[in-house]
């Protein structure tokens, strides 16, 4: 009994370390970041210093901004900070040339230029969202040093720019020695993720589409990840300089996810009839058993060569009637996704692979309403804030522009976070101005070295760091990292200075609140009139597109209905949802088929794309129907064979459409 006493006992610790090491473990990876942070900050206020730059605090505020967990990320939104601070900067530079010594009109013309970086901000996607705030960001900041002297406007922006590449670098130097290829394995880990949810989605949807309404929340998350799948991609081709040379092989994965997603909501409209679809459908689900997602990362060659097998199985299915070939031509885009998929994970996991040319998406906007009405916040915050510095001649007005600027253009883009993710950033900068007193007051007259500021700001930037890498408020803790330097105002020499700290917390918090007040004041769209916006310009779209007399471009209708489908709010319905997506297919389809008939053939498909074009989409039906007819008597070719499916997918699509698509309502009450 002693002994199982004593055994007892000694186990007891083991299982108590294991535990702790257990809940401690998810915990590394923020302290890492809290460490790399402190070190990038530490590094570029060290080169500041060595270099005597006076205002060194705007270096190492670049290395807080710039310092993101992993090496690729770093690196875009260190490129693209760059570049939106060089264009800011030309920018003030060139205003300052022509309003020199005109106020007012300066002013004015500062204010127009945030108002187009905001539309830009909003417009663009992702890192080049972030250099258009950055470039009117720039601009507000040249224009705070330099209005009391325009001539030294262009010494200044070159001042800025050294130290902005200084925070980069540094930063880019720290990662550069704690990361092990982070970047790619987010991205793969999305992949699979993504290739887990289509292909258990599509196979629920095939096998019993009656009861697969639990597959609908996926099947948004799935519409919610592309944005998040996009931006990692980005980064994970900054990662490496092979990675940079496939670029086109991970571009092309995320693009042929988008087709699944398209393809699964093909099948729900088709797979629930009884028939020959029933048969197909059982042959199909046992292609796809065969496909087990949840080994994709650890062995992706073999899973691209099942998808491979999986794609000839299919081929030898016999077509058999439109439906049975709509299920077969989804089925094989499904497989042909995650081979894409596959090949994409084993490239990131350091698999050679053969160069692919794929172009980056075009630069296309869903709905300009937002980025106007940002466009709008923007310029109406800027011009109030420099109408108050001008009449109240507040000496720390010009700083209080640029934060302005910053509160209104770093969360345009966020949408209904917006306001939410302004007040965290509001009360981030109002904890630092207090925390920051504590340190000016209480630390810093006791600092004499080098050493002893770095310990400061170590102590400092390793917790912020660590509490901006959760999930608790994590804007919050990005304000304190990114004000924190400006409020301390350290500069070479450090100088200490009750009175400008005061002035210059109190610029940085009452910037910071303006910029909250404005999103109150011009709040962002609501999810449903986005949701009603994004599907009536889907609409009107779909009919300019039936109304031409050429084909479209099939790379420019997928990205611009890529980007609607992401900017599709978390609150829309299910049913919204997958009518933008029909709407996208339609569109899709009739690029196709305008480029693949000919003869009578394309005369037929063109009398219903006019009467689809007029906003009747019964007669564009009734059309398609007699072309479909038209071509079952002819020869079964793979291409006749594609045609068919194609034309099968558009009747089905103009069937569930039809309410959307009908504008004789409309063209009667117009008349009467």
């Amino acid at each position: 009994m002693n002994s199982l006493s004593h055994d007892s006992l000694d186990t007891r610790p083991a299982a108590l370390s294991e535990e702790l090491r257990a809940r401690l473990r998810p915990l590394a990876p923020r302290l890492v970041f809290g460490l790399r942070l402190a070190a990038s900050v530490c590094l570029a206020l060290y080169i500041t210093y060595a270099l005597e730059l006076q205002n060194s605090f705007w270096a190492a505020t670049t290395a807080a901004i710039v310092c993101q967990p992993n090496l690729g990320t770093s690196l875009q939104k260190g490129r693209w900070r760059i570049i939106g601070t060089i264009v800011g900067a030309l920018a003030m530079i060139a205003l300052l040339a022509v309003f020199a010594q005109q106020r007012y009109a300066l002013a004015l013309s500062l204010a127009v230029w945030c108002g187009a970086c905001g539309v830009a901000v909003v417009g663009l996607r992702n890192f080049a969202s972030y250099a258009a705030a950055l470039a009117g960001f720039t601009a507000s900041v040249v224009f705070a040093d330099t209005i009391s002297d325009p001539t030294s406007a262009f010494f200044l922006s070159l001042i800025r720019v050294s130290e902005i590449c200084i925070g980069i670098g540094a930063t880019v130097f720290v990662i550069l020695l704690t990361d092990f290829g982070a970047a790619s394995r987010r991205l793969a880990d999305l992949l699979q993720e993504a290739a887990g949810q289509i292909s258990r989605g599509f196979r629920a949807t095939l096998v019993a589409p009656g009861e697969a309404a639990g597959q609908r929340e996926r099947f948004r998350d799935l519409l919610r990840a592309l944005g998040p799948l996009h931006l990692a991609t980005d980064a994970a081709i900054a990662d490496s300089s092979y990675l940079r040379s496939r670029g086109g092989n991970l571009r092309r994965a995320s693009a042929r996810l988008m087709d699944a997603v398209l393809a699964w909501q093909e099948i729900a409209r088709v797979a629930d009839v009884s028939g020959p679809v029933e048969a197909a459908r059982a042959q199909l689900d046992a292609v796809l058993a065969r496909l087990d997602a949840r080994a994709l990362a650890a062995d992706p060659e073999r899973f691209r060569d099942a998808c491979r097998a999986a794609l000839e199985a299919i081929e030898a299915i016999p077509p058999g009637d439109r439906r049975t070939t709509v299920l077969l031509d989804a089925t094989r885009t499904l497989a042909a996704s995650l081979e894409e998929m596959a090949e994409s994970i084993a490239l990131l996991q350091g698999a050679r692979a053969t160069r692919v040319q794929f172009a980056p998406r075009a630069v296309v906007i869903g709905d300009p309403l937002p980025a106007i009405l940002s466009g709008v916040r923007v310029f109406t915050a800027v011009a109030g804030a420099a109408a108050f510095a001008i009449f109240t001649a507040w000496p720390q007005g010009p700083l209080a522009i640029a934060f302005v600027a910053i509160a209104t253009l770093i969360f345009g883009a966020a949408g209904d976070q917006t306001r939410a993710l302004a007040v965290d950033y509001t009360i981030g900068s109002v904890l630092m101005a207090v925390v920051g007193g504590v340190l000016y007051f209480g630390v810093l007259p006791f600092l004499s070295t080098f050493a002893g500021l770095a310990t400061m700001l170590v102590l400092l930037m390793v917790p912020i760091g660590f509490m901006q890498a959760g999930s608790w408020h994590p804007t919050l803790f990005l304000a304190m990292a990114v004000t924190s330097l400006p409020m301390l105002q350290i500069g070479n020499p450090l100088a200490y200075d009750p009175s400008a700290f005061f002035n210059g917390a109190l610029t940085i918090v009452g910037g910071t609140a303006a910029g909250l007040v404005c999103f109150i004041i011009l709040p962002v769209l609501s999810p449903q009139t986005r949701t009603r916006r994004l599907l009536a310009l889907s609409v009107r779209d779909v009919r300019r597109l039936a109304a031409r007399a050429r084909p479209g471009d099939a790379a420019r209708w997928r990205a611009l209905m890529t980007r609607r489908a992401e900017d599709l709010p978390p609150q829309a319905s299910d049913d919204e949802a997958r009518r933008l997506l029909a709407l996208f297919a339609l569109g899709r389809t009739i690029i196709f088929l305008r480029a693949a008939l000919a003869g009578e053939d394309a005369e037929q498909f063109t009398s219903a794309c006019v009467a689809l074009g007029d906003g009747r989409p019964a007669a564009a039906r009734d059309a398609c129907a007699e072309l479909a007819a038209r071509l079952d008597e002819a020869a079964a070719t793979p291409a006749a064979t594609q045609i068919r499916a194609q034309i099968a997918t558009l009747i089905g699509t103009l069937d569930a459409l039809a309410e959307c698509l009908d504008d004789t309502p409309r063209q009667r009450a117009r008349a009467s």
